[in-house]
């Protein structure tokens, strides 16, 4: 059992205990007691373990941790974060203690000096500064690897996860249930409901079991800063904080956070122990080494003391790149002339087919094309940390590359046009395909037109009234699966009747849109052909009760489908594909049961009426529309439509999105968070931004 200090906020523990036919499990919460013949409930204690091995399993993938385990690792320098930021007046000493003899942090060993300064305190919180591209993401990410491979980790340690608090709005949530939404969807099991009303994620929070690594405070909007530095100085629980410098500087004195480090330069030992290697920089660290007071050899070092900058000015070499240019540039330009140049040689560098051909099965993107992808995914995140400083628009995320948010990389009369169309190119055609086969040619034309006109303006309009429900206009993935089985009746009973309100009020809303938009045109089209006012009246008055009564249906069916939906499995994984798959599933059952049950009750109630010939097409068209349609109005249906579709075909995104990421993830560019992906480096991020908005693409290897 470990010592360790800090691992849980109330002391809370659990033990198991089995006897013949049940068990007495002992938590936080109180005792559990399971039947030996019915199905057992979870334990905190097993969702722990398995939230460790999930992010055990994430921090395994990424590219830069195995590079630090096989031994060409970066040196990380640190001292005690200063006082005025702290809020301790003997935190130097304390944190200097703890740091031992001031020796770089071996990133490649157990870390053992930053654990020992993370629990030194009693609530096990730590902050951890530096400027941009001094090691901290790298540094945290290594910490948790190392500290949950510990051979004396035990359930009465907390479990790092770590969190990008850009998407975070301290305005309107709590820290605590932002982490707890956060958890519930990187690791969907942890949604799973518990006694009292709340999840799983919401019981390991609260009882201290997750140390929440907030990874980059400064990609907060930073109108933000000061209402999420007040919850952090209230939050109570395991916590570890990296930020720049500057985005702190707010804090007023006696209001400091709580102890930490601050991240140092790299010296030029650490500098040419990386470079030394390579024949090409021999010259230039002679140069940067004589202390000539050479105002670009000095530049030029300057710009190499950070680990990103370092790993950047490798990746030039690498890529073709002559070390004695970058000399010459120090000579003419800015130190952020010099890292921009930098900056553009990773890219190349990355997507160079010749250096990837030992690599089995990598797919041959061109650097100048997946330097235009990426700079369009960055451009997409900055325009959302840009948009979340105005305020009437409160934008998240500038760190998560969502496949549910890259809809809104398009604005939103663009979405509305192309969803639109869409609906209105399925079911137009199929009307008049089924009026064809029904002996009706003469009608088929112009039927055909007036739905598709109709059609994809109601839905065009709908999604366009559904958008503005949502924060930034995209809605959030099922955390649930489909399964016929694995869930009791009254779990799967108390599901549908708490989602059947919800979704018919959306239902009721959207069809009372459609009926508007639907019975509006036709009425009008009806007067065009001079027919008189009570007939287009009738015509508006009838869609009018109509379309609310298909959104009511087509709620109501929705909300019976939750029947099918059960928690995730631990054991299933929670990468963005999976993710993605899984709302794929479960809006095909429940739009292609709302498409049959309203095409079936539609095309019935028309065939009462007017006959066969009417009620055929006009059956097909309404599922098809409701299914189409209302696709259109989740996750996954945005995602096909908008991303899969129309980005591509606009020279946007590549036809293979999701196969795109998972290589830029392999290829170091990227890194998987979760259900999201993340760039590796802000600065890089930053760079792709400014260069795709200048419509410019890294140069090949930079100057040569």
């Amino acid at each position: 059992m470990s010592d360790r200090p800090g691992a849980r906020a109330d002391g809370a523990r659990s033990v198991a205990v089995a006897g013949d036919n049940h068990a007495h499990i002992f938590t936080g919460d109180g005792v559990t007691v399971v039947s030996g013949s019915g199905r057992r409930p979870v334990t905190p204690a097993e969702n722990l373990h398995a939230l460790r091995q999930r992010v055990l399993a994430d921090l395994g993938q990424d590219q830069v941790q195995q590079q630090l385990r096989s031994g060409h690792p970066l040196p990380v320098h640190c001292r005690a974060a200063p006082e005025e930021l702290t809020g301790r007046r003997d935190g130097a000493r304390e944190t200097s203690a703890a740091l031992a003899d001031g020796s770089p942090l071996d990133l490649a060993g157990p870390l053992r000096n930053l654990a020992a300064v993370y629990t030194k305190e009693r609530r096990s919180q730590l902050l951890v500064l530096g400027r941009a591209g001094s090691g901290k993401t790298i540094l945290v990410r290594r910490f948790a690897q190392a500290w949950l491979e510990s051979a004396d980790w035990t359930d009465r340690e907390p479990v790092p996860v770590i969190f990008s608090p850009g998407s975070w709005d301290p305005t309107a949530t709590s820290l605590r249930d932002w982490l707890i939404d956060r958890l519930e969807r990187d690791h969907p099991f942890l949604a799973r409901r518990v006694p009292h009303e709340r999840t799983s994620a919401t019981q390991l929070i609260v009882m201290g079991h997750v140390l929440a690594i907030l990874d980059g405070f400064d990609e907060m909007a930073e109108d933000l800063y000061p209402p999420a530095l007040r919850q952090l100085r209230a939050f109570n629980l395991p916590l570890l904080l990296t930020s720049r410098h500057d985005a702190l500087s707010g804090i007023k004195p006696g209001e400091g956070l709580f102890p930490g480090i601050e991240l140092t330069d790299l010296t030029f030992d650490d500098c040419a122990a990386r470079l030394d290697a390579s024949a090409g920089w021999a010259s230039v660290l002679d140069r940067l080494s004589s202390h000539s007071g050479e105002p670009a050899a000095a530049r030029l070092a300057s710009v190499l003391t950070t680990p990103l900058m370092l790993t950047m000015a490798e990746a030039f070499h690498a890529s073709g790149g002559d070390p004695q240019c970058l000399l010459k540039l120090a000579e003419s330009s800015s130190r952020d002339a010099l890292e921009k140049r930098l900056l553009d040689a990773f890219v190349p560098r990355t997507y160079d087919p010749i250096l990837n051909l030992s690599v089995p099965k990598r797919r041959r993107w061109s650097a100048e094309r997946a330097g235009h992808w990426l700079g369009y995914l960055a451009t997409h995140l900055r325009k959302q940390k840009t948009d979340a400083q105005k305020p009437d628009t409160r934008v998240i995320g500038a760190q998560d590359i969502e496949w549910w948010q890259l809809d809104t990389t398009m604005s939103l009369p663009a979405r509305m046009v192309v969803s639109g169309v869409l609906c209105g190119l399925v079911s137009g055609p199929a009307v008049a395909l089924a009026l064809v086969l029904t002996s009706n040619p003469q009608a088929a034309v112009l039927t055909m037109f007036l739905n598709m006109l109709a059609i994809g303006l109601a839905f065009g309009l709908v999604h366009g009234f559904a958008s503005k429900l949502k924060v930034g206009g995209a809605f959030k993935p099922s955390r649930m699966q489909i399964r016929v089985r694995g869930e009791s009746r009254k779990v799967r009973s108390r599901r549908v009747r708490e989602s059947l309100l919800p979704r018919v009020g959306v239902g009721l809303a959207g069809g009372l849109i459609f009926g508007i938009v639907l019975g509006g045109g036709f009425a009008v089209y009806a007067m065009l052909l001079s027919y008189s006012w009570p007939v287009a009246a009738l015509l508006f008055g009838n869609w009018l009760v109509a379309g609310p009564l298909i959104g009511l249906a087509a709620g109501v069916i929705v909300a019976l489908v939750t029947w099918l939906e059960t928690d995730a499995k631990p054991e299933e994984s929670v990468s963005p594909t999976d993710l993605l798959r899984s709302n794929r599933t479960i809006v095909l059952v429940q739009m292609g049961v709302v498409g049959l049950v309203l095409g079936l009750g539609y095309g019935t109630a028309v065939t009462h009426f007017n006959g066969f010939a009417l009620g055929l097409p006009s059956g097909i068209g309404a599922g098809l529309a409701a299914a189409i349609g209302g696709g259109t109005l989740t996750a996954w249906g945005r995602w096909v439509v908008l991303v899969r579709l129309w980005l591509p075909l606009s020279g946007h995104l590549p036809w293979r999105v999701n196969a795109f990421l998972d290589d830029a993830r392999a290829r170091g560019v990227l890194r998987q968070a979760g259900a999201v992906y993340q760039f590796r480096h802000a600065r890089l991020r930053d760079r792709l931004a400014e260069a795709h908005r200048q419509h410019e693409q890294p140069t090949e290897g930079g100057s040569r």
